[in-house]
Parts: structure tokens; sequence; C-alpha cells
């Protein structure tokens, strides 16, 4: 099987050792690239084109949402990476803007090393997923309006979406709890 490519951006230098070490040691994944800053990534992700990014939030130049947010709107991108997010800032608008933006899984440090590895392999998965729904055409997403004449109606759309956004916010602070009681 072929190894998985895997870049990493991280404004400390030490977390950038650290990662490259576990990414290094094994046989699975392959590291094609370091970088210390939004731009950085951002280059090698353009040029290396690998299947994960590890990325920090808060870095210098560009932050890690905003890098995000570069390559979701990027028509020009062969493969657009997953987003494995690696941060100390765990404040819930932060997490769901990194999600909203297309992180796959959002990690507060310090994190358990099996735990990251887990993470970048099932992306292989996901990301084969990913692939097959990139070449579908896309349809038109239609705006939530609530306005459908019956105001129960709306009132009922409007809980249910409520109640899908707890839960998943409850999945993902349960599974935050596992990893880190």
């Amino acid at each position: 099987m072929e190894k998985l490519n895997v870049a990493i951006a991280d404004d400390n230098e030490k977390m950038v050792e650290v990662l490259s070490k576990i990414i290094d040691q094994d046989e699975d994944l392959k590291l094609v690239g370091k970088a210390h800053n939004g731009e950085e990534i951002c280059n090698i992700i353009k040029e290396k084109q690998p299947d994960v990014v590890v990325l920090d939030i808060i870095m210098p130049k560009v932050d890690g949402l905003s890098v995000m947010e570069r390559f979701s709107h990027d028509e020009n991108l062969k493969k657009v990476p997953s987003f494995i997010v690696v941060s100390a800032v765990g404040q819930e608008r932060i997490t769901e803007d990194a999600f909203d933006l297309g992180a796959d899984y959002f990690m507060l440090k310090p994190f358990d090393n099996k735990m990251l590895l887990n993470r970048i392999k099932h992306i292989r998965r996901a990301g084969e997923r990913r692939v097959r729904e990139m070449n579908r055409p896309r349809q038109k997403e239609e705006e939530n309006t609530y306005n459908s004449g019956n105001l129960e109606t709306d009132v009922t759309d409007i809980i249910h979406e409520i109640e899908y956004l707890h839960i998943l916010k409850v999945i993902s602070i349960c599974g935050m709890l596992l990893f880190y009681p």
C-alpha cells in the first residue's frame, strides 16, 4: 500500500520536531513538508499536494483557519488535503470555524501520539470518499430559509437544526473527554 503523504505546520519549532519524529517513525506515513507559518504551508500544499496536513491554528503570516479557507475554495488544486488541526486553543467558536472550513479532526495540545497517528491513518479511508464526492457534479446549495408559509413547520425545522448542531457539539465534547479525562 502506498504511503500517506503528510505535511505539518506549527510556529513552535519543538512541536514541528515532535510531529516530524512521530510521522517519520511510522512506516505507513511519509513526511513531505514542514512549515513554521501559514504562508510556508500554503506553498507546500501547492507543490507537494499532501494527503494530510497537520495544522496549528495560531501561526504568523497566515493563520491555520485562513489556510483551510484558501484551499476549500481553490478550484485549481487537483487534490484538497485533509486537515487535522492541533491547537492549544480550544475555544468553541474556533473549533466550529475549523470544522466549517474543512477540518477532519481537531485535537487539543497536549495530545496522545498514538491518537494523532490513528487520526492521520483514518484519513486514508475518509480521503477515498472525499475524492469520489469531488468527482460528482456539484449541486447548487439552497439557502436555508424558513418561510414555508406555515409558522409551525418553520419553528419545527429550526428546532431540528438546533438539535442537530447540539448533538454534533456533544459528540465533539465526548470525544475530547475520552482522550483528555
